[in-house]
């Protein structure tokens, strides 16, 4: 990390990314304080990560945000705002440099940063059919937040309100093969029926849907969704049609697929874990996804 010179410390999180880790990590090189959060790979990656000159942490996952709130406590950052990334995910020059401009420039007035993804598959930019841009915050100020898991992802917990940045970083979605993504969106399905499942009736997005900020009105969208029928079919039809997925060319035709099948293997996991109490058995939901996932390899 011989070019560093951003004060922020990294937090990257890996399981068995040695195919990934060094570019990521090369991908930091402005950056003061760098970090790998792994649980428990066995491959090369940790390895890798000490050559480059990473400082290396094990913590079984549990989430997300349980995860990155882990690595606050716990890792030894030197700074107090931290950039959150995967090991599928590569930094910018051009948001490496706005992230250094708002640390500098920094007043107390936020809690984090809500910062862009740019999806690639095979290399090419899924500007349409993923949704750009989609916001999560992956600038914190370890002082003044803490993530929540929610889903198979994380929402953010502060009294204070978050800026935005305007670059994104990119995230290689389908860096392992099409094969890994349908396998952890098996387990990714799971955690959502979960999710629907414990969601309280009164729970009403619409409040958020007509008068919250933009990311409150994408996660409004997302929970009225979950109760519509037909939404693996509607889900791919809104990505090719409505958001013009259908100009990003062959590849986002292949991702509304990949969509639809996610969608699906949601609903299959709902019905699961609906089902289950009426039997008298305990709530499980991974079976339905592997199931689904069971009949795409025949």
């Amino acid at each position: 990390m011989s070019d560093a010179r951003i004060p922020c410390s990294v937090i990257v999180l890996t399981l068995n990314e040695e195919r990934n880790v060094e570019a990521c990590l090369e991908s930091l090189r402005s950056f003061a304080d760098v970090h790998v959060l792994d649980s428990a790979s066995t491959d090369g990656t940790c390895a890798i990560a000490e050559r480059l000159g990473a400082n290396v942490a094990t913590n079984p996952f549990a989430g997300f945000g349980q995860q990155r709130n882990w690595g606050h406590d716990h890792l030894p950052l030197k700074h107090k705002w931290v950039l959150h990334l995967d090991a599928d995910e590569r930094m910018t020059p051009l948001l490496a440099a706005e992230i250094e401009r708002a640390i500098n420039a920094d007043d107390g007035r936020f809690a984090g940063y809500l910062i862009a993804e740019r999806t690639l598959l095979r290399g090419r930019w899924l500007r349409r059919a993923a949704m750009y841009p989609r916001y999560q915050v992956r600038l914190a100020h370890r002082d003044r937040m803490r993530y929540v898991d929610h889903g198979h992802g994380q929402r953010e917990s502060s009294s204070l309100p978050f800026g935005t940045f305007a670059n994104p970083y990119d995230h290689l979605a389908f860096s392992h093969g099409t094969e890994h993504w349908l396998k952890k969106h098996a387990g990714y399905a799971a955690k959502e029926a979960t999710q629907f499942a414990g969601r309280a009736p009164s729970d009403r997005p619409l409040r958020a849907l007509f008068a919250g900020t933009p990311l409150e009105r994408h996660r409004a969208i997302k929970r009225l969704a979950m109760r519509v029928p037909l939404r693996p079919l509607i889900r791919q039809f809104y990505v090719l049609f409505i958001r013009l997925g259908v100009l990003d060319g062959s590849v986002g035709w292949e991702y509304a697929r990949m969509l639809k099948l996610y969608e699906q293997m949601i609903d299959l996991c709902i019905a699961e874990t609906q089902d289950r109490p009426a039997r008298g058995e305990k709530p499980r939901v991974a079976g339905a996804a592997d199931a689904r996932l069971g009949e795409i390899r025949k």
